[in-house]
C-alpha cells in the first residue's frame, strides 16, 4: 500500500525530533570510469558539502571497483565505504539495476539512495516520513504514468499480468528506505520482478519498482516534489528544492554545461574540486541552470518576476515586429 500526499505539510507526518542523517548510498557500474565516475564524485561531494561527516556508501561491481583502485580515482577517497558485489554480467546497465534492486540487503540501517545525477542542495538529516518503509517521489513530478513509460507498462500488464498504481508512477532515483522487515521484503519482490522484466528485454528497474509498490508489499510514503525535483520537468515546483535531479541518462552521455550538474562536472574534471559557490547560487535562486533558459523553466522554478519580465519583453518584441512591417 502507499499513503500520504505531497500537497501540504499536514498530509505527511515528517520526523522533526531526534533527526538523524541516514546513510547515503550511490550505485556505480562503469569500468571505464569517465563521465559517470566523475558524476558520482560530484554528487557525493555535494552531500559532503552539507554533511562533512556523512556515511556515504558506494555500491559497485568488481570491474568498476578495480578501475577506481587502479586509477586512483578521487571517488575512492570521497566515499566512506565501497561495497563490491558480483553481478554476473558485463552490461553496465543490467549490472547497475541488479545492484539497485538488492541494495536493501547490502546496507545496514536506514539509508537514502541517490542517483549519480541527483545533486543535494539542502540538509538531508531531517523531514523524512515516519511510519513508512520507503518513500519515493512522483516520476517527472507529475500525476499519472509518463508517456515514455507506457509501452513497457502495457507490455508487462499483458505478458505478466502486473498491476500498477492507478494514478501515480514513481521515480527510483531518490529513495528513502527504512531498515524494516517490510522494506527487505519489498526489495526482494522488486528484484524478483525486475528479473522477470529483464527476461522480456526490459532492463529498466522503474516498471518493476512501481509494480512492486502496487503489490502492497510495504508501506510507501510519497515524497514532496522538492525532494526529487526533475529539472527537465515543466511542472511548477512547490517550495524550495532539496534535491535537483537531472536525469543524465536521457542525454546520451553528454551533460550540458549550462546545467548545474554539467557545470559541476566540468569544474571537477578541471580542478578536482566542487564549485560550492555555484551550488549556493542555485540553492538561493531555486534555479539549477547556469543561465536563463526560457519561460517554462523560470516558471517551474517559481521565479515569477523574472518570468514576467521575460514574457513582457517577448510580447513587446512581437508588437514591435508587427508595427515595423
Amino acid at each position: 500500500m502507499y499513503w500520504a500526499s505531497d500537497c501540504g505539510n499536514h498530509a505527511m507526518k515528517r520526523n522533526s525530533s531526534g533527526d538523524r542523517l541516514p546513510t547515503i548510498c550511490f550505485v556505480l557500474t562503469a569500468k571505464d570510469l569517465g563521465l559517470y565516475a566523475d558524476m558520482a564524485a560530484v554528487a557525493a561531494l555535494a552531500v559532503r558539502r552539507l554533511h562533512p561527516q556523512a556515511r556515504i556508501i558506494l555500491v559497485t561491481d568488481e570491474p568498476t571497483a578495480c578501475a577506481i583502485d587502479h586509477g586512483s580515482h578521487a571517488l575512492g577517497n570521497i566515499v566512506s565505504e565501497i561495497i563490491v558485489q558480483p553481478t554476473g554480467t558485463d552490461d553496465p546497465i543490467v549490472s547497475s539495476r541488479r545492484l539497485r534492486t538488492i541494495l536493501r540487503q547490502l546496507v545496514k540501517g536506514d539509508y537514502l539512495y541517490l542517483d549519480n545525477d541527483a545533486i543535494a542542495v539542502r540538509p538531508l538529516d531531517r523531514e523524512w516520513p515516519e511510519g513508512a518503509d520507503l518513500a519515493v517521489a512522483r516520476d517527472w513530478n507529475e500525476r499519472g504514468i509518463p508517456p515514455d513509460a507506457l509501452p513497457n507498462v502495457k507490455k508487462l500488464r499483458a505478458k505478466l499480468g502486473w498491476e500498477f498504481p492507478p494514478d501515480r508512477y514513481f521515480n527510483g532515483g531518490v529513495i528513502f528506505v527504512r531498515d524494516t522487515p517490510a522494506a527487505h521484503a519489498f526489495y526482494a519482490e522488486w528484484h524478483r520482478r525486475w528479473q522477470q522484466a529483464l527476461s522480456l528485454g526490459i532492463r529498466q528497474d522503474q516498471p518493476s519498482l512501481n509494480s512492486a509498490i502496487a503489490a502492497g508489499v510495504a508501506t510507501i510514503a510519497i515524497l514532496p516534489d522538492r525532494d526529487n525535483w526533475a529539472t527537465d520537468s515543466t511542472a511548477m515546483l512547490r517550495g524550495r528544492a532539496r534535491i535537483f535531479h537531472f536525469w543524465a541518462g536521457a542525454r546520451g552521455g553528454e551533460i550540458p554545461t549550462d546545467t548545474l550538474l554539467g557545470h559541476l562536472i566540468a569544474r571537477f574534471q578541471r580542478d578536482g574540486a566542487l564549485d560550492e559557490a555555484a551550488i549556493a547560487r542555485a540553492t538561493r535562486d531555486n534555479f539549477p541552470w547556469m543561465n536563463n533558459v526560457g519561460l517554462k523553466r523560470l516558471l517551474a522554478s517559481g521565479l515569477y518576476s523574472r518570468a514576467t519580465t521575460l514574457g513582457a519583453r517577448r510580447i513587446i518584441r512581437r508588437i514591435c515586429r508587427k508595427l515595423s512591417r
